[in-house]
């Protein structure tokens, strides 16, 4: 039996190395996905393409590679204050505040689910959902090979009903695509516009792929209500018309992490 303590620290690990791979993962495949439709933005500053490995990380402003010093999650940017310690350019926020997160829910994932699979499994999960959330209120965009790996991967860990029967999974799935579709569809009849994206549609199915259909109906609704706030208040605040674009994968994420945590049998381990 490892020790409680032991368990979150190996958990603070996890969540720093998940963490690490994601802000790469938000920073590099919109400009891979660009790649592949021909878009000039696929390419490093340098002009080399991109791939999740080549080149090296490295500073997007001065090109300068980075060394391992630089790379310590979380720490590296807090000790260099948010600038390259080359070209003293500043360090997005985004990278500590990502890794914070998943750090935070690696902790949490073992204090509900206890130290088993079905930890890593959420972890796992929150993770699809952080990156996806993050680039869209980026780019606006929600990468396939990113929503469909998520969906494939639900249906997988529920073979074993981690979080939601098999066959509560495949009709998650595929009610998380049809619910967003019918929307789509009225929004457009009635107002004459898109008001949303595919790659919303998947992305709800693969949340009802990992939680099941059950859970669809509450994840619907902390989306659509926290959307609609989030819109109410930029609008108040001057900063988008109400007939401005919102990125919709941010209240979606949360929503399916809430489902995930709303089912949670929280197996309390104490530090």
């Amino acid at each position: 039996m490892v020790e409680a303590w032991a368990q979150y620290a190996l958990a603070l690990m996890a969540g720093l190395i998940a963490g690490s791979f994601t802000t790469t993962l938000i920073h590099r495949m919109p400009k891979i996905q660009a790649a592949q439709v021909g878009d000039v933005q696929g390419a490093d500053a340098s002009g080399e393409a991109l791939t999740m490995w080549l080149p090296g990380s490295h500073c997007p402003a001065c090109l300068t590679p980075l060394g391992m010093q630089d790379l310590v999650p979380l720490l590296s940017w807090l000790f260099l204050r948010g600038r390259c310690r080359h070209c003293a350019v500043s360090i997005s926020p985004m990278y500590p505040l990502v890794e914070a997160t998943l750090t935070l829910l690696a902790c949490l994932m073992v204090m509900l689910f206890g130290f088993s699979l079905q930890a890593l499994a959420g972890l796992i999960f929150v993770t699809g959902l952080l990156a996806l959330a993050v680039i869209d209120a980026r780019t606006l965009t929600l990468p396939d090979v990113l929503t469909l790996s998520l969906l494939w991967l639900g249906l997988l860990v529920n073979v074993m009903d981690t979080f939601a029967d098999l066959a509560s999974a495949v009709i998650g799935a595929f009610a998380g695509y049809g619910i967003l579709w019918i929307l789509f569809q009225l929004h457009r009849l009635i107002r004459g516009v898109e008001g949303m994206g595919y790659g919303d549609f998947k992305l709800l199915a693969a949340i009802g792929a990992w939680l099941g259909w059950q859970d669809l109906p509450a994840v619907v609704l902390i989306a659509s209500m926290s959307g609609l706030i989030w819109a109410l208040l930029r609008s108040r605040a001057g900063r988008v018309g109400l007939k401005g674009q919102v990125p919709f994968a941010p209240f979606l994420a949360l929503g399916g992490v809430t489902g995930l945590l709303i089912q949670a049998p929280i197996e309390w381990i104490p530090l």
